[in-house]
Parts: structure tokens; C-alpha cells; sequence
């Protein structure tokens, strides 16, 4: 695969620890934080509108960035589309414009826009460009449900092509949707890796049993790493990622189980844990 994006020991602070990772064709990253934690300072840092403080940035391609800075509110959103139908990158320009729910509001200008559509309109911009990388800061966070869904097939699309996206989010429930998150406090990266092992830093999962044979499901669940402890309902188990075997053998049958509850760790606990 292409390599689109290196950081090399790159740091957009001047002391503290540097990051090195690369992102390939096709694929997507996400930078999450509190506010003020620097995540707009990176996207400018990949942009090379900002130097690093530390190490170096490689972008292999044009880069497209999501924003309307410095455009009049007086413009109209039909003033970006090009003339013919046909975007550098194979999609439709009407068929873009109406799925990002701008095509009723094509003659409208960017101040008579709702914050969704105003965040739809910045997100057009670049895709109507022959970017290979594009970058996305907040806007995904401002789209409604119906928008954000058609968004997120068109990035697929775009991926599915070679595309690489690299978007600033403040949403846990968005992050599920890129194949790597950076998290950011104070300008420091905290943790850089797949969601997957983004999620290994939440809580355990918890297994929550319900028997009256508890001896026996003690008995059953004991060569698997888990911690037992006794509650009002029952039995609760702590168990690592992995262990769901234990809750699909008591399901099946193997023990005098009433039900069995499920609890993974959520985005949401393991981003917490980092702060």
C-alpha cells in the first residue's frame, strides 16, 4: 500500500513525547480531546500551514481541508460547484450535493445556512478536489444523524478508491468509524494506536450472572481470568478482553444459569481513563 501520511517523531509541542506512525491509502484516522487540547493545532501541523515543534511531517499527495475560512458569508453555496457534473474523484456533483442535504439550499448564501449545513458546505469544498488526504476539523461533530450517515458512505467510497481522511472530533461515538485514534491533552499525545486497543484501557468487561447453583457455575467459569465477587442478584465476574467464552458456555447450557449479562467497555470509558 501507499503511504500518504508519516509522522516522524513529531510532536506539536517542544518538550514531552513525540509520535511516529503512518497512515496508508485508503485508510482513516481520527484525532480526539478536550477543547483546547491541540487537536486544530495538529490538523495545521499535517496541513504545513504550522511547523512541528518536534520531528517531521511526509504528506504524499494533494491535501484537501475541510473549511470556508476567509469566505465571504455573502457567498453562495453553488459558488464552489464546478461546471461540469463530474468531481476529479468519480462522484456526482448533484448526487454530492444532495446527499450532504444542499441541494434545495445551492442558491442560499453561507450566512443564511444552519450550523449543519454550514458544516456540509466545508465538507464539499475538498471533496470536489483531486485531494489524496483530506482533512476534516469538528465538522462531522455538526451533522445530523441523516447527513452524518450519508457522509460517512461517501468516505467510504472515497477509501474503497485510495483515499486517506484524517478528522478532529470530539465525539466518542464517531471515533468507531476511523482505523486509528490519536488522543490529545495539553498539546501531548496520550495514546495513538487502533480502537481496539483504545477500548483494552477502559474498564474490564464485566459478566454478570444470575444462579442459584452458584457452586457449580463457580466450578465452570474457573479456568477462565476472571475475578468472582458475590452480589445481592447473584455473581458478578470481572473478566479481560476475551473472555466472553465463559458467558457463551454458561448460555449453552453448562451450569444452572438464569441469564447472563454482557458488559464490554465502551470508547467513552477508555477515553475517560486517559484524563
Amino acid at each position: 500500500m501507499t503511504e500518504m501520511l508519516s509522522l516522524e517523531h513529531m510532536a506539536i509541542t517542544a518538550t514531552g513525547p513525540t509520535l511516529s506512525m503512518s497512515l496508508q491509502a485508503g485508510q482513516s484516522l481520527a484525532i480526539v480531546g478536550p477543547a483546547a487540547s491541540g487537536k486544530t493545532h495538529f490538523l495545521h501541523v499535517i496541513a504545513e500551514v504550522d511547523r512541528p515543534e518536534q520531528g517531521a511531517v511526509k504528506v504524499r499527495g494533494e491535501v484537501g481541508v475541510a473549511s470556508a475560512e476567509g469566505v465571504p458569508r455573502r457567498t453562495k453555496v453553488n459558488g464552489i460547484i464546478p461546471k461540469t457534473d463530474m468531481a476529479p474523484n468519480g462522484l456526482r456533483v448533484s448526487d454530492l450535493l444532495y446527499r450532504l442535504r444542499l441541494g434545495d439550499a445551492r442558491y442560499m448564501t453561507l450566512g443564511e445556512l444552519s450550523p449543519g449545513q454550514y458544516a456540509a458546505y466545508e465538507l464539499l469544498g475538498p471533496l470536489l478536489t483531486k485531494a489524496n488526504v483530506i482533512l476534516i476539523d469538528g465538522q462531522l461533530d455538526l451533522l445530523d444523524p441523516w447527513t452524518l450517515k450519508e457522509m460517512v458512505a461517501i468516505i467510504r467510497s472515497l477509501q474503497a478508491a485510495g483515499m486517506s481522511f484524517v478528522a478532529a472530533t470530539s465525539r466518542p461515538d464517531i471515533l468507531s468509524l476511523f482505523d486509528a485514534v490519536i488522543v490529545l491533552k495539553d498539546k501531548h499525545v496520550r495514546f495513538a494506536g487502533s480502537i481496539e486497543e483504545l477500548k483494552r484501557l477502559g474498564p474490564p468487561h464485566s459478566i454478570q450472572v444470575a444462579t442459584e447453583n452458584q457452586q457449580g457455575v463457580r466450578a465452570l467459569v474457573a479456568p477462565f481470568q476472571v475475578t468472582v465477587e458475590q452480589t445481592e442478584g447473584g455473581i458478578r465476574f470481572q473478566a479481560t478482553e476475551g473472555q466472553e467464552l465463559a458467558a457463551r458456555l454458561l448460555l449453552a447450557g453448562y451450569g444452572d444459569v438464569q441469564y447472563v449479562v454482557h458488559r464490554p467497555s465502551t470508547i467513552e470509558e477508555a477515553l475517560l481513563s486517559l484524563f
